[in-house]
């Protein structure tokens, strides 16, 4: 059974690969180069992650035998989908049709691992099975987004288009990292202009931890405390530092980015909060036992164990668009699904809009709330939310035979990725 993916919201640059340029208000299926709308390239089986920056969207993509392959679509100018991309559309190929994204690799013995996107960059892990794992950096650099130091800029543009991170500078426990020391990277999770890579690493000592790093802005302690001589914040730091070193008894297991906080979870169930708390995004709960962690750009998301058992949504943060789920309720609280019981089971959180896959007496759906002024909520306006909706199935109607395969948010975007009894090739 293959899933098609669907999409709604923001469209100036065909980030949505609908095929045109124009928002979506309701979910639209996604084109792929040289196929059927709807239909996923020859041979691909499954869609294993999407990940949307400001007008560009990254797609990975299993195949039938395993391998990866990674596709993109919208806005390459700034280098965020490497340069054959932008070479194609520059020459009158479309943006809003998805296709291969081909990168210059020296080796073929890596592997698509893991891909992120910020603002304008976009972040790809690489695995080897006898090197480890290597992250590059294409795009901006607008904040040190890329990670490779001597970041150029506001607006300016970076002679290098595929960019590798290191990590060789590194120091944990006072040990340093050997040289060529191969990196297990487990997540990268990307904020609008910051960055957070939780790692495993081999040290001098021959001892391997689990590590947090994270780099681009700093301003507002959202990579932990960066400050210059005098001590004042620094508005940014360039290259991977680290923020946190893994208690093995309770490691990091992952993270979540607004634009100026940071939520970290750990295996135990609780949280740690870094950064801006100016809206409460950083009023977590403490007496909580955390499921998942998500952010929008204000806000901070979760679904927790309340009761003992039971599975709750909380809320907490900026609700300009309704963003909270509970209509302009103020401080943390439950989100609520009205008319009948649900259980949570994933969270997608978009830059200030809000996606769940619940499961209830009818099914799988997938509900809503927020900004939705591009209308990245998929229900056919462009009103914002302030309660959650359904947004899937459409109509009004139930759960059945249909399997919801996968949920994304991005800015001003929303995805889903569906699986229908008639979906067989």
């Amino acid at each position: 059974m293959v899933p098609t993916l669907l999409s709604s919201g923001s469209n100036a640059h065909g980030q949505l690969g609908n095929g045109s340029l124009e928002d979506a208000h309701t979910f639209r299926p996604c084109h792929f180069l040289g196929c059927e709308p709807g239909k996923l390239p020859s041979g691909a089986s499954k869609i294993l992650d999407v990940a949307s920056g400001a007008n560009h969207t990254l797609l990975l993509l299993e195949r039938i035998d395993g391998e990866q392959e990674l596709w993109g679509c919208g806005d390459g100018r700034a280098g965020q989908l490497g340069l054959k991309y932008q070479e194609s559309i520059s020459a009158g190929c479309s943006s809003s049709v998805f296709r291969p994204i081909e990168l210059d690799l020296d080796s073929e013995e890596y592997s698509y691992k893991l891909i992120s996107a910020s603002w304008e960059t976009t972040y790809i892990v690489l695995a080897s099975e006898s090197r480890g794992d290597v992250l590059i950096s294409l795009g901006a650099d607008d904040f040190g987004d890329l990670g490779v130091g001597n970041a150029k800029g506001k607006g300016k543009r970076v002679a290098n288009p595929t960019n590798i991170v290191k990590f060789d500078h590194l120091v944990v426990d006072g040990h340093s990292l050997p040289p060529s020391c191969p990196v297990t990277i487990n997540s990268i999770p990307s904020g609008q202009h910051h960055v957070l890579v939780h790692m495993n690493v081999s040290l001098s000592d021959g001892s391997n931890r689990g590590i947090v790093v994270g780099w681009g802005t700093a301003r507002h302690g959202q990579i932990g405390s960066v400050t210059n001589s005098d001590g004042k914040p620094l508005p940014f730091f360039p290259i991977p530092r680290i923020i946190s070193v893994d208690d093995p008894n309770d490691p990091v297991v992952s993270s979540s980015l607004g634009i100026q906080h940071s939520v970290l979870l750990h295996s135990s169930g609780r949280i740690t909060g870094m950064g801006s708390n100016r809206k409460g995004q950083l009023d977590l709960f403490p007496q909580s036992r955390f499921r998942q962690v998500g952010c929008t750009w204000n806000g901070t998301y979760a679904i927790v164990e309340v009761e003992g058992s039971k599975l709750r949504i909380y809320a907490i943060g900026g609700d300009s668009h309704g963003q909270l789920g509970r209509g302009g309720g103020r401080g943390p609280g439950i989100v609520t699904f009205e008319g009948h019981f649900a259980i949570p089971t994933f969270l997608a959180c978009g830059s200030e809009h809000v996606l769940t896959l619940l499961e209830s007496e009818l099914g799988e759906e997938v509900w809503g709330w927020g900004w939705n002024e591009h209308g990245n909520l998929g229900i056919g306006t462009t009103e914002d939310v302030f309660l959650p909706v359904k947004i899937w199935p459409p109509g009004g109607g139930n759960g059945g035979d249909e399997v919801i395969d996968g949920i994304w948010a991005g800015s001003g975007t929303s995805w889903i990725s569906i699986i229908s009894p008639d979906d067989v090739r």
